[in-house]
């Protein structure tokens, strides 16, 4: 779990950052709807802080719905199986405008452009597959939300991971957090995603399978721009 990491000694506020690491990962679908949290004993010691300190994270995601805790032997802490609906009601209290949209686009050009090209140039065979793997699990979502969108960012996120850099990795994950944000907040959703030109993934998979550097930033680019073109429609 990519999320599971110590907490650095400098951090002012640690339950602040474990609620933004675990929200990130719910954004991100590296934690899935329904999908059951490690023990708070293993979260405190992974993070390596106190275990009050996990508790006061968790509460505050619990308050927003983003978690629930399920008490008795079966019981455990878990994601909301309507994490998706919570993410959008609260992103319909603030919702972005077309400037906020095109700067998130711009930055999204730079980092995820930058994340194919070192993908399509270091990934292994077995990072390749996995992209492979991620791009035909998006395909079979379909149109059902919001599991396609966080298959979506599962995707990019995947080969940030993939570009060996933990730069590029850190920024994806934030921008794919805001999109989430964008995308499941909108009243309207799309009828396909594939129904929206340069929705696919396909030329970014294709280019970064082939080790085309280049055309995979350029398909990523492109990618961004579409995917501004009609969050914009939306709003």
């Amino acid at each position: 779990m990519k999320f599971l990491a110590p907490i650095p000694s400098s951090v002012r506020s640690a339950p602040d950052l474990v609620a933004l690491r675990l929200r990130e990962a719910i954004f991100t679908g590296e934690l899935r709807s329904g999908e059951q949290l490690p023990p708070e004993t293993e979260l405190a010691k992974g993070f390596g802080i106190a275990l009050m300190t996990v508790r006061a994270a968790l509460s505050g995601l619990r308050d927003v719905g983003l978690l629930v805790t399920v008490r008795g032997r079966n019981g455990g802490t878990f994601v909301s199986e309507e994490v998706g609906e919570r993410i959008a009601e609260a992103a319909r209290q603030a919702p972005l405008s077309k400037a906020d949209i095109r700067d998130l686009t711009d930055w999204r050009r730079g980092v995820a452009g930058e994340a194919c090209f070192l993908a399509a140039q270091r990934a292994t065979e077995g990072q390749l597959q996995r992209i492979k793997q991620a791009a035909i699990e998006f395909d079979n979502h379909g149109i059902k939300f919001p599991e396609v969108r966080f298959a979506d960012a599962k995707y990019h996120t995947l080969i940030a991971e993939i570009s060996g850099s933990a730069s590029l990795l850190r920024q994806e994950v934030e921008i794919q957090g805001l999109l989430t944000k964008l995308i499941l907040g909108t009243e309207h959703k799309p009828l396909r995603s594939k129904d929206i030109a340069g929705y696919s993934h396909d030329e970014i998979t294709s280019a970064i399978l082939a080790g085309k550097s280049e055309a995979a930033r350029q398909a990523m680019i492109d990618h961004a721009e579409y995917t501004f073109i009609w969050t914009t429609m939306l709003l």
